[in-house]
C-alpha cells in the first residue's frame, strides 16, 4: 500500500456510510429505485465512489461550494424520478439512460435548473450555480 492512500476497505465503508445516512434521511423519496449518494469536496470525501449516470455540483459563480440544497429529478414525461437534500456539494445519481430536468433549491428560496441527457456511456456532470452567495 502507498503511504497516504486509504484502504479499500476504508473506501468503501466511508461510501457505504455516506449512502446510508443519506437514504436514512427523512427528505429524500425514491422514485423507480433511484439511489442518490451525496457527499463533500474535501480530500476525505473525495474517495472512489461508484460511478453513478449523473454528478451534481452545486456552487456560486464565485466558486464557492454549496451544500443542503433541495433537487427535484424529473424525467422527460415530467415525472418525479427523484426528490432529496444533498448534504454535501456533489450528488450522484443512478439514473438510467434518458433527459430529465433538475431542479435546485438553496435554503433562501433561490433556485436553478437544468436539463441533462443521460447515456449510460460516461458520467454526465451538471453544475447548477447560483449567482451570490447570500
Amino acid at each position: 500500500m502507498i503511504p497516504g492512500t486509504p484502504s479499500k476497505v476504508g473506501v468503501w465503508l466511508a461510501v457505504g456510510l455516506s449512502a446510508l445516512a443519506l437514504l436514512l434521511s427523512p427528505q429524500t423519496t425514491l422514485f423507480a429505485g433511484m439511489q442518490p449518494l451525496s457527499t463533500g469536496v474535501g480530500q476525505e470525501e473525495r474517495l472512489p465512489h461508484p460511478e453513478f449516470p449523473l454528478k451534481l455540483v452545486f456552487a456560486v459563480q464565485s466558486g464557492a461550494y454549496l451544500a443542503a440544497i433541495d433537487v427535484t429529478i424529473t424525467d422527460a414525461g415530467g415525472k418525479q424520478v427523484l426528490q432529496t437534500k444533498s448534504l454535501g456539494p456533489w450528488l450522484f445519481v443512478d439514473l438510467p439512460a434518458g433527459t430529465y430536468k433538475v431542479q435546485a433549491k438553496r435554503a433562501n428560496g433561490e433556485q436553478v435548473k437544468g436539463t441533462v441527457t443521460v447515456t449510460g456511456e460516461r458520467q454526465k456532470v451538471l453544475n447548477l450555480i447560483w449567482k451570490n452567495e447570500g
